[in-house]
């Protein structure tokens, strides 16, 4: 069975090693992201790459195609930011507000009815329900998608991420007070993403414990706090934030706290690596 499927067929929680993994694409772009304002050199990304076990060939492919989406942008010649306003970035540094997305439960959900959505275009079925499940919908039932409407956003604003995260626009989204069918906390498969969230953080803190300032880099330790950093962020820009009176406490806000100071531990890390002042 796959890592990423329930017995039931339904997309599970990828596991910690899932989380982690890279492409040269992801690469580039978790790298720009980590670097912020500070542009990196296509000398600096291959180096990176090597870091993290991929042929400079590859690395300059993916900067070439990222490039042309609009995704990255070249403030000189050979040097490499990300593009502000590209949805990759806004969707990245999503989980530094999480809190404010979230506002009381009143029982009440949001519904996306699906069935006028072709499925027989795969490619174009995975796009749309990644979309829902990115914003916290599961499957109650064949082409009945919902979440606890417990996030302050407007219906027409959460209509928008969703259309522009990939939901199909034949779908039809519903706020409704009541369901004949009640959906069940276990269908977000919470427990395991509350264990996942655990290990990061306790990853994380190890790794913080061998990297005190003045540490002198290597390239297991830069790729161990580029892969688990990358974990962390995608764990928590996927969390579907459901109600803490339905599901318990989450550590969520534990790895939230932490990021910040694990980030720049990383990138003071990265810098020295790379000879970057």
């Amino acid at each position: 069975m796959k890592d990423d499927v329930t017995p039931q067929g339904r997309p599970s929680i990828p596991s910690l090693t899932k989380l982690a993994e890279l492409t040269p694409r992801t690469l580039v772009l978790d790298m720009l992201a980590v670097a912020a304002d500070t542009a990196l050199t296509s000398v600096a990304l291959a180096q990176g790459g090597d870091i993290m076990g991929f042929k400079a060939g590859a690395v300059r492919v993916a900067v070439s195609r990222l490039s042309t989406q609009g995704a990255i942008i070249s403030p000189q010649r050979g040097s490499w930011q990300l593009a502000e306003n590209a949805p990759w970035a806004r969707e990245q540094g999503r989980w530094q507000g999480l809190s404010e997305l979230l506002c009381p439960w009143r029982e009440n959900w949001w519904v996306a009815v699906t069935h006028q959505v072709s499925r027989s275009n795969r490619s174009g079925w995975r796009g749309h329900e990644r979309a829902l499940r990115q914003r916290g919908f599961a499957e109650v039932q064949r082409d009945l998608f919902a979440r606890p409407a417990n996030l302050s956003l407007a219906f027409s604003a959460l209509r928008q991420e969703l259309r522009a995260l990939g939901m199909a626009p034949q779908t039809v989204l519903l706020r409704a007070d009541q369901l004949s069918v009640t959906p069940r906390p276990g269908l977000w498969d919470f427990r395991r993403r509350h264990t996942l969230l655990e290990k990061v953080r306790d990853e994380m803190c190890r790794l913080l414990d061998q990297a005190p300032a003045g540490t002198a880099p290597d390239k297991v330790l830069c790729a161990r706090f580029l892969r688990v950093g990358r974990a962390a962020t995608k764990i928590l820009n996927t969390d579907p934030l459901l109600p803490e009176e339905w599901t318990g406490p989450s550590p969520r806000g534990e790895v939230v706290r932490l990021l910040p100071h694990f980030i720049s531990t990383g990138r003071a890390l990265w810098f020295r690596y790379l000879g970057i002042d």
